[in-house]
């Protein structure tokens, strides 16, 4: 290597060096550092965050149309009327009514039909829960109910012979073994 290229090489490398510090005294003011320390970081952060799509903000979204599509098809198949539907029209023997100890009563339920579909004579009310008070494990309907329609059921009880509050439900029935009327009905008395 000549001396020439000895001394010229050690300059080149200087200049380099400096040029590629930034140093300070290359800078001209603070803004000219600022600007370049913020196209810096926005260099760096276009190259480490994900772009995110933009969404419109002067649009809102339509609030009264079913999106997606599918839960529209999903809203299709609910049953709007269910088959299976009773309403307690009237009853005898209030909840809380007083009885004395192995007194025979009557509790009678007028049920309304509020369903889409008949029931049939087989349909029954089955004991479910409570103080049986003597009543039947099941009573069949015995009349076939339309839709609409009501029926009267009614079930021979005896008061328990102990004083205390005693409660018995049963629960409809159909033809077929499907339990509905979620919760029952019943009898609710006080044996004095």
């Amino acid at each position: 290597m000549t001396s020439k290229m000895k001394t010229l090489l050690p300059v080149l490398a200087l200049a380099l060096l400096l040029s590629a510090c930034n140093f300070p005294f290359m800078v001209n003011s603070e803004a000219a550092l600022a600007t370049s320390v913020a196209e810096t970081v926005a260099a760096v952060e276009a190259h480490t965050l994900p772009t995110l799509p933009m969404l419109p903000t002067s649009t809102p979204y339509p609030t009264s149309t079913p999106y997606p599509a599918a839960t529209a098809v999903a809203a299709a198949t609910v049953v709007s009327s269910p088959c299976l539907y009773a309403l307690m029209v009237s009853e005898t023997v209030a909840d809380g009514s007083d009885f004395s100890p192995n007194e025979s009563f009557t509790k009678t339920w007028t049920l309304k039909n509020t369903g889409t579909c008949g029931w049939d004579d087989d349909y029954k009310i089955v004991f479910r829960s409570g103080e049986q008070m003597g009543g039947p494990d099941k009573q069949a309907f015995g009349d076939e109910v339309a839709p609409g329609e009501t029926i009267t059921i009614s079930v021979n009880l005896t008061a328990p012979g102990s004083a205390g509050t005693y409660k018995g439900t049963w629960i409809l029935r159909t033809d077929k073994g499907v339990d509905f009327g979620t919760s029952g009905i019943w009898v609710k008395i006080d044996v004095e």
